[in-house]
């Protein structure tokens, strides 16, 4: 299943024709950010990284890959239209880089939090909050380096 973009003018569903049309014309470039959002403790951490970026990035904005199919127009395919796409899984399964790659999404940047950053998977929500913004810190730091490097 690979997801083509088609032109914005024939979405038929008008929140995200109009979304994309907006975001662009107000940033030139969007970037989506996705976080997995698992249910250990790495998991929820990568639902509340995005979140943080977002409000610090301006043309930043989190997206939902979970309706990825050729026949679901709505919001959740506003990530196609993105000209950058960054991705944090919260373990090395890294179960959503390969659901955007499987549907022939161009990942720029992919963080898997157990690999990358060397923290432990646990059961349970809970997390630390320094440690989360340390995570944040970088893949920012590496967002804005990216972004730079393709003006």
């Amino acid at each position: 299943m690979v997801i083509h973009r088609k032109p914005i003018n024939a979405i038929t569903a008008e929140v995200p024709r109009k979304t994309i049309q907006m975001q662009h014309e107000k940033f030139g470039k969007t970037i989506g950010i996705n976080g997995c959002f698992g249910s250990s403790n790495l998991g929820q951490m990568t639902g509340f990284i995005p979140r943080r970026l977002v409000q610090e990035i301006p043309n930043a904005f989190m997206r939902c890959p979970l309706a990825l199919w050729p026949d679901v127009e709505g919001p959740t395919q506003v990530l196609v239209y993105d000209d950058y796409q960054v991705v944090i899984d919260g373990c090395a399964e890294r179960c959503l880089l390969k659901t955007l790659q499987k549907a022939g999404i161009k990942v720029d940047l992919a963080y898997a939090l157990d690999e990358d950053f060397g923290l432990d998977k646990a059961a349970g929500p809970n997390f630390d909050d320094a440690t989360m913004n340390r995570v944040a810190d970088k893949i920012k730091a590496d967002i804005q380096k990216l972004t730079a490097a393709n003006r």
